[in-house]
């Protein structure tokens, strides 16, 4: 479960999200919509903890975002995101860029990593989602148009 209670986001004095509350079970789909620069991307930035938020509670599975106690790779685990724009590596083959994550994230080995790689059926546009989904996360943030995805992620 992912959870919002009054979560608010500022950047300086300008406030993007405001006493947000929402709860996410897993396998619910939720879509956020909203024109550009509402704060839908820092909303589920918040989620995997690469924007911090500036007060309430930010739950995902158990771990409080917020906390500072709480290790980010442990909340990467639970909640992978696929990004907006393509974020590869140049110098690094499919491979290399898909066994990042899993790697860093799930302290995986190159044989499982090859495994996932298989799993997810990599083909050319799809190295970028490949690198997040191959965490195995049980949330899935995609901050990018769902017609992206292949039929059985959506």
């Amino acid at each position: 479960m992912i959870e919002f209670k009054n979560v608010s986001k500022h950047f300086g004095p300008t406030q993007v999200l405001h006493n947000i509350d929402l709860n996410i079970a897993q396998g619910e789909v939720v879509v956020i919509i909203g024109p550009s620069g509402s704060g839908k991307s820092t909303l589920l930035r918040c989620i995997n903890k690469l924007e911090e938020i500036t007060s309430g509670d930010l739950i995902v599975d158990g771990l409080k975002v917020n906390d500072p106690k709480v290790d980010e790779r442990l909340i990467r685990q639970e909640a992978g995101m696929v990004f907006q724009q393509f974020y590869l590596f140049p110098h690094l083959t499919a491979l290399e860029n898909v066994m990042f994550g899993p790697l860093r994230v799930r302290g995986a080995n190159k044989e499982e990593a090859e495994k996932l790689l298989w799993r997810v059926s990599c083909w050319r546009k799809s190295v970028w989602q490949s690198v997040h989904i191959t965490t195995l996360p049980n949330f899935l943030v995609v901050n990018s148009s769902v017609w992206r995805l292949p039929a059985r992620w959506r």
